[in-house]
């Protein structure tokens, strides 16, 4: 065998053995649905949980079903009546990879039938030092303008886009494991959106103090969690 052969052996024998120490391991747990439901209280500040009717939800397709493996759906009222219902959707997925990542509302409500007015960065304040990395959307259907405040959470990260989203999953793989995913979304029905936005950040906050260190944990990941007070 001549050296140059046995050089290119020994580099595709040396590629091969570092592809099978750098595969990309899930290291996220599956919960059950049971759990992950608990994790979310009945009641959050002045709001109770309603029902979920008449929420705005990802197309039911084969790639939808395999995004998420949760899907917590929650319709909260104020008991006082002094504001409008706030509608909750978290969906969950243990893995994020290649085409299994979550889908941004940009992506559910135009195939819903909204046309998007408005989309920009914004932040959840929590305290005077910890906010939430999100985004603030108005979609229009009609005579229903909806208002949703969103946010992303790949393994500890909290992209705002897309790209960084994307990203955020590369560097993970790099590091060798699969991160989970989740999106948080609250919305309400309203023309004020200002008014809007300020109520649902206020929803966030009340049901992040609500919430036990396991459920913050998986809505805005542990390293906000351990700021958080």
């Amino acid at each position: 065998m001549s050296r140059r052969k046995l050089l290119i052996g020994c580099g595709v024998g040396a590629t091969a053995i570092l592809s099978e120490l750098y595969v990309p391991q899930r290291r996220s747990p599956q919960l059950s649905e049971k759990k992950f439901d608990s994790l979310f209280p009945q009641r959050v500040g002045e709001w109770a949980y309603q029902g979920s009717a008449g929420l705005v939800l990802p197309p039911q397709d084969q790639l939808s079903r395999a995004l998420y493996e949760l899907l917590l759906t929650r319709i909260y009222a104020d008991n006082n009546k002094d504001h409008p219902p706030v509608m909750v959707v978290v969906a969950y997925s243990s893995v994020q990879e290649g085409r299994l990542q979550v889908h941004r509302p940009e992506v559910c409500y135009p195939s819903a039938g909204f046309t998007i007015a408005s989309n920009v960065k914004t932040t959840i304040s929590l305290s005077k030092s910890l906010a939430i990395p999100a985004r603030y959307i108005v979609a229009d259907r009609g005579a229903r303008r909806e208002c949703v405040l969103y946010w992303t959470r790949v393994g500890p990260a909290m992209p705002q886009a897309w790209v960084e989203q994307r990203l955020m999953m590369a560097q993970a793989n790099l590091e060798g494991y699969i991160p989970d995913g989740l999106l948080g979304r609250v919305s309400v029905i309203s023309d004020n959106t200002t008014m809007a936005l300020s109520l649902l950040s206020d929803f966030v906050r009340t049901l992040i103090h609500a919430m036990t260190p396991g459920g913050r944990g998986l809505l805005i990941g542990n390293a906000l969690v351990k700021q958080f007070v």
